[in-house]
């Protein structure tokens, strides 16, 4: 069964009738008895894991959720807000069939390496066949370097995809026993997508404060106990609410004395 859904965005106040130009659509193949998604504790995994449990549960499908995280020595806090996540959804889905939650630690230099085969093990262990991942793109520089400007250009480069202009994105992987696809359903479009569907479910005041997007390093969130408000998730984070709860970003961030510093040109 492939799963669509949209979301679309109001203006607020007396405008709340207005719509913005943008409508937010996905696709999710659940064609599928077993499925897989990386989980880092952060607002893209989460609201693809509750979108998959929700449609799901809606349309009693017999699928069960696989899950993997991979905890990055020197940010050692996905497994704990991942987990949160989790049972967040578990809890909103009791009719839903989840199955092994892997967790693998791993350096800094072998973060995305181990990270795939950590997938991949899951794939072999459990017999996956789908694998889905909450990646993002940036947004086009037109739209993001006003709001990040000196941060802009420590952006996550290798999101700078060319599949936005899809609904969805899937590589079949033959290289593996057995095969699986790969599904990335946010990757058209850029972090206000998730925003988006935190905000038609109601789930923002929720699961996403169960969530930390936050990257900075350990001196610059208190240790990890805050949002360190400087790194680029940060920014991207406030930047996509901004957007999609209708305020001004720019004013926003304008607030955040450890940013005072580094927004001041170009």
């Amino acid at each position: 069964m492939i799963i669509k859904d949209t979301a679309i965005v109001h203006y607020r106040g007396d405008e709340c009738t207005i719509k913005h130009p943008e409508e937010y659509k996905i696709e999710l193949d659940l064609n599928h008895t077993n499925i897989g998604i990386g989980m880092s504790g952060g607002m893209d995994s989460s609201m693809l894991l509750w979108l998959l449990a929700h449609h799901i549960s809606e349309n009693e499908l017999d699928t069960t959720i696989h899950i993997w995280t991979c905890i990055h020595q020197e940010r050692p806090f996905q497994a704990i807000y991942a987990k949160k996540a989790i049972a967040f959804v578990k809890e909103e889905f009791p009719d839903v069939k989840f199955g092994q939650h892997k967790i693998k630690t791993t350096s800094a230099a072998d973060y995305i390496t181990n990270g795939t085969n950590c997938s991949w093990e899951l794939v072999n262990e459990e017999n996956v066949t789908a694998l889905f991942n909450g990646v993002t793109v940036n947004p086009p520089e037109e739209i993001g370097k006003p709001v990040w400007k000196k941060r802009w250009n420590r952006r996550a480069e290798s999101r700078d995809w060319i599949h936005r202009d899809k609904w969805s994105y899937a590589i079949k992987i033959i290289g593996t026993n057995p095969w699986h696809i790969e599904y990335k359903p946010f990757v058209h479009t850029d972090k206000r997508i998730i925003l988006a569907f935190y905000k038609k479910y109601g789930l923002i005041a929720s699961l996403g404060a169960l969530t930390r997007s936050c990257e900075g390093w350990i001196e610059e969130s208190e240790k990890f106990t805050k949002e360190c408000k400087g790194c680029w998730w940060c920014v991207e984070k406030e930047w996509a609410t901004a957007e999609i709860f209708n305020y001004d970003a720019i004013e926003s961030l304008s607030t955040w004395e450890e940013l005072d510093n580094d927004l001041g040109g170009d």
